[in-house]
């Protein structure tokens, strides 16, 4: 998050912000940052303490990265919807992929800024999302525009593929289990590995369990599944 020096909405001195970020360095130096401007500012690592401190209803706003354990940001801000939870979100991440950011919104973020934005961006973004308003980063919402429908989520197939893969399902598996061919689930990982930017389907479990696209623990879960003895 680059420093600047313009002023800045006043809108946000009277925030109480829940920050999440599971890189402590990184979290404590943009915690000091908000202090300047908030009015407190609350510090988590972990999606169960995000959980745990948004359900308490101390907090007027939450800022977060994506990827933290033991499940991402994403996966936790579709909790608290289904809860019923109203919590201005602004996700912070490093990620700009059109993917990342339809998901994001997806999942129930009111803004969407890149770490590497200059810091008014991120003052500007709280002070919109807490008026009840959304705001994506000018350069994200340029990407976006311009980005194929393809590009802006997850299908619904290309979910249910990588879920599949990750319950440790092998390809023709995956196609009579979906009644498509197997060249067609081959596509559909291809396409997966690409818009990760990953190579290997081990490396597309875990980047998309990172990032909160699919549940997580599916993989270890069929591990342990094979490792109890069979049935007498």
């Amino acid at each position: 998050m680059k420093a600047n020096a313009r002023t800045v909405s006043k809108s946000i001195r009277k925030l109480r912000v829940l920050l999440a970020d599971e890189h402590r360095c990184v979290a404590e130096g943009l915690a000091g940052l908000l202090a300047k401007r908030a009015h407190s500012v609350l510090l988590v690592h972990d999606g169960a303490a995000l959980m745990e401190a948004a359900v308490a209803g101390q907090v007027d706003i939450l800022v977060t990265d994506i990827a933290m354990p033991p499940f991402s940001a994403l996966q936790a801000l579709r909790r608290l919807r289904q809860q019923g939870s109203d919590l201005p979100v602004v996700v912070l991440s490093t990620h700009s992929e059109p993917l990342i950011v339809r998901e994001a919104m997806q999942a129930g973020a009111n803004g969407y800024v890149l770490k590497q934005s200059p810091s008014t961006e991120l003052f500007n973004a709280m002070a919109e999302v807490a008026s009840g308003n959304q705001f994506i980063s000018p350069q994200l919402m340029a990407s976006l525009l311009e980005a194929p429908e393809s590009l802006h989520r997850l299908t619904r197939r290309q979910r249910e593929v990588i879920e599949s893969m990750a319950k440790g399902k092998r390809t023709s598996e995956i196609a009579a289990d979906l009644g498509i061919s197997v060249r067609t689930v081959e596509s559909h990982r291809q396409s997966l590995l690409d818009l990760l930017g990953v190579h290997s389907g081990v490396a597309l479990i875990r980047e998309a369990e990172r990032l909160g696209l699919i549940p997580t623990g599916l993989h270890d879960m069929n591990l342990a599944s094979e490792d109890k003895p069979a049935p007498q």
